[in-house]
């Protein structure tokens, strides 16, 4: 990285005080109100590109782990509008999008200029992430020009600010909230919490502070859109006011009463988005395996790692799979650190509260994810986003603090500070940025960052059934199989990991074995709806279509809302012959997916087998604009377009015959029951069916009851229902004294369809009757 031109802006920094007066240099102390304009252009810019150079590798990097399922299966976001539907989410309730509007609004965007190409999505977070340093620049900057600090500060105000927003945008801790696309949660709510404080601090400065409340708080209402955590906003602008504005509580509300009551108000469309949102107690809530006293307990060992790694960054873990503090040797000597730190920051509040407001800042921020509240996962690197901001405001800080002791006691030369200054700037701008690449390479595939995962995590489950999805998703089905055992082995209750295990052996044709782990699944997880489909896959490919059945029901009845549930429940109905349930199941999945071309070309196919061939011949083509290169539909089409011709040059054949044959009654009869019972609407004329099957019957002098049943469906046809009720009964009576059950019965079945208003269709075989045709 190319970091040489922040030389020119630290010579502001490293400046030694001037005798007697206890400031820094070149800059004279300025108002909150002034700045210099190229030294805070300068440090923009260089924000800017040194954060673009330290992502510049992250934007062809692949959705991975719950990017797949908030991004990738979320079809929430694939239009935007009705936009209630963007932002009230509805699924599974295993999303977290749930509750958090504004940034499904975001992916909707993205979806709407890119699809689901990554680099959209990576744009728009490195977008967020700069944005969020800019606003921290200018935060610490107007803090540091405060009369408050009494121009302890002013003179290197930007330079300062310059160190800190550098430090925070270029760690690599970052990478966890910013290359992680749907941890854009914890950026985006950063970033407004972020603007929500600068703002809090022009309404203390401006001399329009009614304008900046409002956009405190609707900076506010948008970070409790993204994430929970935004809910301490109204708590640390407080604890700010009281340190560097006002001086005290009450003289903050004194001052400011209508920002408060702004931000306090803020909490009541939060918590009423919560309570409509959906249930999220499968991640998060005191129903989890894990009980709030474990939890809390594990946060000490969390804390300590998080602080760890904001001045050791190694080793980076995408899914830790954090194992509970369950003895005194896991829980006490980090507790001992943590209860400390925390006692120290209470007493800094009230000895000096502008350094206890860092410590403030860093422990209200990550209270609601690590505290008491339980989350399935015990640490997650992007929830430091914003708490190291504190972090490395309070080292930069600091060591301005000591560099002006140890000018001010002639321990150190002006000339020697301004150098060091400019190297450790630079240096550790340098190296940050450097980790920072090397860590997105780690995501430039879903292979690779899940190796990474199990190579520093080896006892996570969780991580070696995502390897093995990766490497099923390469092909290597034999390497995902050992990572579904080896999670197995560490969760013997990892229903998904049975899944994937059963899936895998199933494509290897060992169906026993995959219907054993899909039966271990639900045995962990019996609402699974996907478990329950892939057993009915199974067990079907097995010749089992009655237990298929009812698992393909089962895991309709958890999602209903799946095309492809339908679907596979629709082909196992047709398989054994339930044509009006399988018709059902076809037109639920087409109309929950109406460009699902394998539900269309299923369907045409069950369509053709009943004769209904303009029908399947529909899907078909339907099929091939959605699918052009769809073989099977392709070779499906010719095959019915031969059979309808087949039938049209069939029905030309038999009347060309009748010319000659007028007085055949079995001809007779079979051209008048294609024409009246035919399940091809181009092939029935209701009117030529009844001519002809009258000139049946008349020949035939009633006797036929085959003859009589073919009148009645030409009748019933041409919508003439009482007549088709008359002969109908007719032959069924004529059909009984004849002894012929199953055709009484079959004409019995058709008298219920003519007392519903409703005509008959059948395959193109008429009623046999007996022929006059030599």
């Amino acid at each position: 990285m190319r970091l040489s031109p922040l030389l020119l802006l630290l010579p502001s920094l490293e400046k030694s005080v001037s005798a007697g007066d206890g400031h820094w240099g070149s800059w004279p102390a300025r108002s909150a109100g002034t700045s210099s304009g190229w030294p805070i252009l300068l440090a923009a810019v260089l924000i800017v590109l040194a954060t673009i150079v330290a992502y510049s590798n992250s934007f062809r990097c692949p959705f991975v782990f719950d990017d797949l399922r908030d991004i990738v299966d979320n079809t929430s976001i694939c239009r935007l509008w009705p936009i209630r539907d963007v932002f009230m989410v509805q699924s599974d309730g295993r999303s977290a999008l749930h509750g958090r509007p504004v940034v499904n609004f975001s992916l909707a965007v993205n979806h709407a200029t890119g699809g689901l190409e990554p680099l959209h999505y990576h744009v728009t977070n490195l977008l967020v992430h700069v944005l969020a340093g800019l606003t921290l620049f200018g935060l610490v900057r107007r803090t540091l020009l405060l009369p408050s600090l009494d121009g302890r500060f002013a003179a290197a105000a930007t330079p300062l600010a310059l160190a800190v927003a550098l430090i925070w945008t270029l760690h690599p801790l970052q990478t966890g909230a910013v290359t992680y696309v749907i941890q854009r949660y914890e950026s985006m709510m950063g970033l407004f919490y972020l603007l929500a404080f600068y703002a809090a601090v022009r309404c203390g400065t401006s001399e329009h502070p009614g304008r900046w409340a409002v956009v405190s708080v609707a900076a506010t209402l948008l970070a409790l859109g993204c994430k929970e955590v935004a809910v301490s906003i109204p708590i640390t602008i407080l604890l700010y006011d009281r340190a560097f504005l006002a001086g005290s509580f009450r003289e903050a509300w004194r001052r400011r009463p209508w920002l408060y009551v702004g931000l306090a108000a803020a909490w009541l469309p939060f918590a009423i988005l919560l309570l409509s949102s959906y249930d999220r107690s499968n991640f998060a809530g005191y129903g989890l395996p894990v009980t709030w006293i474990e939890y809390a307990r594990s946060q000490f060992g969390v804390i300590l790692h998080y602080l760890r790694l904001t001045f050791w960054p190694c080793p980076l873990v995408l899914d830790y799979g954090w194992p509970v503090a369950r003895t005194v040797g896991q829980i006490v000597p980090a507790a001992v650190v943590i209860v400390g730190l925390v006692a120290a920051t209470g007493y800094a509040l009230i000895r000096w509260p502008k350094w206890g407001f860092l410590g403030a800042w860093f422990f209200l921020i990550l209270a609601p994810t690590s505290s008491v509240l339980p989350i399935l996962d015990l640490a997650f690197e992007h929830r430091m986003y914003l708490p190291l901001a504190a972090v490395a405001a309070g080292v930069v800080m600091g060591g301005y603090v000591v560099g002006r002791r140890l000018v001010v006691g002639r321990r150190i030369s002006r000339p020697a500070l301004q150098a060091v200054s400019a190297c450790l700037l630079i240096l550790g701008s340098v190296v940050l940025g450097i980790l920072t690449f090397q860590r997105n390479a780690d995501y430039r595939s879903e292979l690779s960052i899940w190796e990474d995962t199990i190579a520093k995590a080896p006892h996570n489950d969780r991580a070696h059934y995502n390897l093995g999805v990766a490497l099923a998703g390469c092909q290597r089905g034999d390497e995902a199989i050992v990572h579904y055992r080896k999670a197995l082995e560490i969760n013997p209750n990892y229903a998904h990991a049975h899944n994937n295990l059963g899936l895998a052996l199933a494509d290897r044709g060992r169906i026993e074995e995959a219907i054993a782990n899909y039966r271990k699944a639900l045995e962990s997880e019996p609402n699974c709806a996907i478990v329950h489909f892939n057993l009915g896959l199974a067990l079907a490919g097995c010749g089992q279509l009655d237990e298929a059945i009812v698992h393909y029901r089962k895991a309709l009845e958890i999602s209903p809302q799946v095309a492809e549930f339908h679907c596979n429940l629709g082909i196992a109905l047709a398989r054994l012959g339930q044509f009006d349930e399988m018709t059902a199941e076809y037109r639920k999945a087409l109309a929950i997916d109406p460009d699902y071309a394998d539900a269309h070309n299923h369907f045409g196919v069950a369509l053709a087998g009943r004769g209904r061939l303009d029908e399947a011949i529909s899907h078909f083509q339907e099929v091939l604009k959605i699918k052009p290169d769809y073989t099977e539909a392709r070779n499906n089409l010719g095959i019915v377009q031969s059979q309808r011709e087949g039938i049209v040059k069939g029905l030309a054949a038999r009347r060309e015959l009748l010319r000659s044959h007028p007085d055949d009654i079995a001809l007779l009869n079979e051209t008048a029951w294609m024409l009246a019972a035919n399940p091809n609407a181009s092939v029935r004329n209701a009117a030529e069916a009844v001519e002809l099957a009258e000139r049946a019957v008349q020949l035939s002098g009633t006797s036929e009851a085959a003859v009589l049943d073919t009148l009645a469906a030409a009748y019933a046809e041409a919508g003439r229902f009482p007549e088709a009720l008359q002969t109908a009964r007719k032959a069924a009576e004529l059909a009984t004294r004849q002894n012929n059950r199953p055709l009484a019965e079959s004409i019995n079945a058709k008298i219920s369809l003519y007392e519903a208003g409703t005509p008959f269709r059948a395959m193109p075989q008429p009623p046999a009757a007996d022929s006059t045709r030599p």
